[in-house]
C-alpha cells in the first residue's frame, strides 16, 4: 500500500498585479491556514502529539516550483518536523494537468511509503477525482488536503479509479469543527 496526500497551495497574494503568476507568495490567510492544516494532519493522521499514527509519516514532500506551493510545503515541513532535504521541487507540477501529475507520482522513489504533493487547481482537483475509485471531492479550495491510499506496492503502478479516500481536510472544515483552535484560515463568506 502506498499513501498519497495531495495539497493545494495555501491562499496567495494578488497585491502585486505585475508579478508573474509563478512568483506570487502566500498572503496572510495562507500563512495562517498552512500551519493549521499541517498541525491537524500531524495530530489526526501521523501520530503527532499524543495520538497514535494512522498513516506512516511522509517520506518526502514534493512541491511545484511556484512560490505559493513551495511556501505551503515549507511551512508544512516545519510543522511536521521534517528535515530540509525531505522537500523536493518538481517543475512539472506547476499548473499541471492530471496526466502530468500521475506521471510525476509514477516516478516517485519506490522506497517511499507516503508522499505529500503540493500543486495547483484545476489540475490537482481533477487528478483527485480521476484517481479515486468511488469518492467524489466536490471542491478543493486553497490549502485543502486529500489523503488517499493506493492499493499497490509500487508507485509506478498508480492508476486512475484505484485510490481509496482516507481523508479530506479543508480550512473551512477545521474552522467549523474546531472553532476554538482554528479561526481566520478560510474565507469568511463560506465559499471554501
Amino acid at each position: 500500500m502506498k499513501y498519497l496526500t495531495i495539497i493545494r497551495h495555501a491562499k496567495s497574494s494578488w497585491d502585486q498585479p505585475s508579478l508573474a503568476d509563478h512568483d506570487r507568495a502566500l498572503n496572510e490567510r495562507g500563512h495562517r491556514a498552512a500551519p493549521a492544516v499541517a498541525s491537524f494532519l500531524h495530530k489526526a493522521y501521523l501520530g503527532g502529539g499524543e495520538s497514535q499514527a494512522l498513516l506512516p509519516k511522509p517520506d518526502r514532500l514534493i512541491s511545484s516550483t511556484a512560490l505559493r506551493a513551495l511556501g505551503t510545503a515549507q511551512i508544512m515541513r516545519e510543522v511536521l518536523g521534517m528535515p530540509t532535504e525531505s522537500l523536493l521541487l518538481e517543475s512539472r507540477l506547476y499548473l499541471a494537468e492530471p496526466a502530468q501529475i500521475l506521471e510525476v507520482v509514477r516516478g516517485f522513489d519506490e522506497s517511499w511509503r507516503h508522499a505529500f504533493l503540493f500543486a495547483h487547481n484545476p489540475g490537482l482537483h481533477e487528478f483527485a477525482e480521476r484517481l479515486l475509485a468511488r469518492e467524489h471531492i466536490a471542491k478543493m479550495p486553497t490549502c485543502t488536503a486529500v489523503i488517499m491510499a493506493l492499493p499497490t506496492t509500487y508507485w509506478g503502478l498508480a492508476d486512475w479509479s484505484a485510490a481509496q479516500l482516507i481523508g479530506h481536510v479543508t480550512p473551512k472544515s477545521l474552522e467549523r469543527r474546531f472553532p476554538e483552535l482554528y479561526t481566520g484560515i478560510s474565507r469568511s463568506d463560506g465559499e471554501d
